[in-house]
């Protein structure tokens, strides 16, 4: 019994490494496709701009207000929508998470962070599925707890014979969700969705 509570321990934290490794591919990808670009701030979504200005964002976080840039960092900010300044966001990097990830166990408000802020076109969609939203709440549950080795795999699946068709559908539930996500992530790429006017907005729309 306890053997298998540790590969259903095992097969949680696989899981969910796939799905960060996936993000993290994803959030990557689209980031070098808009600084490849060369794009000038002002044609970003809003959302996007945001990660252009990450690193004043976290100026005016810390600076005191006798600091000569305290208001310098923040009128940047406000002027962002007019800027031809050429786009720069955060490059993936082994110091900490590439924004808008966190670097924790993903969730479903990251993932849904993520869609909102490069222009998924049905990033509401990933909140509505109670199937996938379950799988990953139980999936991320059991990774976390098995991971820490806060609790014995055998307290954390007390009957693991019967839970092995659990973590099977909701394991299955989350290759799902990959397929959602991988189909918004090639329509980001294909028509620049990422732009505040995306030049392909309407083949798109027809196309689906």
């Amino acid at each position: 019994m306890d053997t298998t509570a540790e590969m259903l321990g095992s097969a949680a934290v696989a899981a969910m490494a796939e799905l960060e490794g996936f993000m993290r591919d994803l959030v990557d990808s689209i980031t070098r496709d808009i600084n490849d670009r060369h794009i000038p701030v002002r044609l970003l979504r809003p959302e996007v701009r945001v990660l252009h200005a990450h690193s004043t964002f976290e100026s005016v976080r810390t600076l005191a207000p006798k600091n000569d840039k305290f208001w310098t960092r923040r009128k940047e900010i406000a002027r962002l929508h007019m800027s031809d300044d050429v786009a720069s966001l955060p490059a993936r990097s082994e110091k900490g998470p590439q924004p808008p990830l966190r670097g924790t166990t993903i969730a479903l408000r990251d993932i849904y962070e993520v869609a909102t802020t490069f222009g998924f076109r049905e990033s509401s969609r990933l909140q509505g599925n109670g199937k996938i939203i379950a799988a990953l709440k139980k999936l991320s549950s059991y990774r976390n707890t098995y991971a820490h080795g806060s609790v014995p795999p055998a307290e954390i699946f007390s009957d693991p014979t019967s839970e092995i068709a659990n973590v099977i559908e909701y394991i299955g539930h989350v290759c799902d969700l990959l397929d959602l996500l991988a189909e918004d992530w090639n329509d980001v790429l294909s028509y620049k969705l990422y732009l505040e006017e995306p030049p392909a907005q309407h083949a798109a729309s027809d196309r689906r």
